[in-house]
């Protein structure tokens, strides 16, 4: 069983880390887990997120309580559930410290979410229907760790509730009903799983992350990502697609709309105060003017999202993530970097070798030790990947250094030759006077 509470951190972001960071109460941060930051400078990280999208002020973050029965739970599940849960809801954008705490009857983590998405800069709120999704994953993986759940008249009524959330914002939202169909025609024209990552991003979904279990991917609709199958079923999670795709019946396969053109609003006049247009009637006045004069648009303007768009959207996504990387390294200068990755590829090979040696113990092994040797297997995997995106990572950096070095030299240059001219034009003046 696990209670949330969520608050809005308005005031000071780095008292509410701080509070839950207290090594007395998380075994001296032996508890005290992130996703997306570092422990260390969660705080700092965070920061610099709303630095860099103009954003400090008004809602700083959110203090997501998630408390469990007495001991029925040890510490160490409780946060990996609390990481498990930030992975899931806030895993793809945002910034989120999970830190257990241990000094009560009960265990209960505190999970500090910055407002800020790292990504796209866009800020997280907390609306009634992510409420719902929050405390539903919450209850799965609790079913998930064999914890018990509240079965008080209340506690039903609660899940009634919020199942009705769920289910209203998934019939009723427009914007859903668009993205379960665009998914549905790719699922009908695609011959293997490939293919219909690839209708996807004809149709301008990007960002697709699949874990192997569930699928989430950015729409042309929302500024976050959409985990599909916790909200369209199981018959959208990664094994329903693939089973819809290679198991499908026999029949002509419609045509994919590859050309289907995605649009966002644009807004072209000056701002209005919402507060005053609400609470003034000579603002309201001043606003009836501006339309009737023209300098308030009459229709809302829209804008195609183009096949450069999204590159220039991919390549501004990128350079924050190699800014994010610098800063959470703090990184001085381009050796530095260098001698980073250096290390990365010396790890490389040892950490192939070792998997290699698991994959052959895997094949000799008993059905029983088979499931342990597997999971051996994908925690390297793991971190095979990480050290893989860290050298990317380096070497874009790298490289984009040099193309700013060259383009410096060649602006010094420039000025240097326009510099010799306007001494060269000064001296012909000067012999011909």
């Amino acid at each position: 069983m696990a209670v949330m509470k969520i608050k809005t951190i308005k005031g000071n972001l780095q008292a509410v880390i701080n509070y839950g960071k207290n090594g007395d109460k998380t075994d001296n941060d032996v508890l005290v887990s992130s996703v997306n930051c570092s422990v260390n400078t969660a705080y700092e990280e965070m920061a610099l997120t709303k630095k860099f999208f103009h954003k400090e002020d008004k809602t700083l973050g959110y203090h997501i309580i998630q408390s469990f029965k007495g001991n029925e739970v040890s510490s160490k599940t409780a946060n990996q559930i609390g990481k498990e849960l930030a992975e899931e809801l806030w895993g793809d954008k945002y910034q989120v410290i999970i830190c257990t705490h241990i000094n009560k009857e009960n265990v209960h983590n505190h999970l500090i979410l910055n407002s800020v998405s790292f990504i796209d800069g866009k800020k997280y709120h907390n609306s009634n229907s992510e409420i719902a999704f929050m405390k539903e994953a919450s209850d799965n993986l609790c079913i998930k760790y064999r914890l018990s759940l509240v079965n008080t008249p209340r506690a039903e009524n609660e899940r009634a509730f919020r199942q009705n959330h769920i289910d209203y914002f998934n019939r009723k939202d427009e914007k859903m009903q668009k993205i379960i169909t665009d998914i549905d025609e790719a699922i009908k024209t695609a011959r293997r799983y490939s293919d219909f990552k690839l209708t996807l991003k004809a149709k301008g979904y990007n960002n697709i992350k699949d874990s192997g279990k569930y699928l989430s991917l950015k729409t042309p609709y929302y500024s976050r990502n959409v985990r599909i199958d916790r909200v369209f079923g199981e018959r959208y999670s990664v094994q329903g697609i693939k089973e819809r795709i290679y198991y499908k019946e026999k029949e002509k396969n419609p045509v994919a709309n590859l050309n289907k053109k995605y649009y966002r609003k644009v807004y072209t006049g000056p701002k209005i105060n919402k507060f005053l247009l609400k609470t003034s009637s000579f603002y309201r006045l001043y606003v009836h003017y501006l339309y009737f004069f023209g300098k308030l648009p009459a229709k809302n303007q829209y804008k195609e999202l183009t096949p450069e768009y999204y590159k220039q959207k991919r390549k501004n996504n990128m350079i924050f993530e190699e800014i994010n990387f610098l800063a959470r390294n703090s990184f001085k200068s381009i050796s530095e970097v260098e001698n980073y990755m250096n290390t990365l590829e010396k790890q490389l090979p040892e950490l192939k070798g070792k998997r290699e040696l698991l994959w052959r113990k895997h094949k000799s092994a008993d059905r029983n030790n088979k499931a342990n040797v597997f999971k051996e297997i994908n925690t390297l995997t793991d971190k095979i990947d990480t050290i893989q995106a860290q050298k990317k990572a380096c070497n874009r950096i790298i490289d984009r250094y040099e193309e700013i070095k060259k383009d410096y030299k060649k602006e010094i240059e420039a000025k240097n030759k326009s510099q010799e001219l306007i001494i060269a034009d000064k001296k012909k003046v000067a012999r011909n006077r």
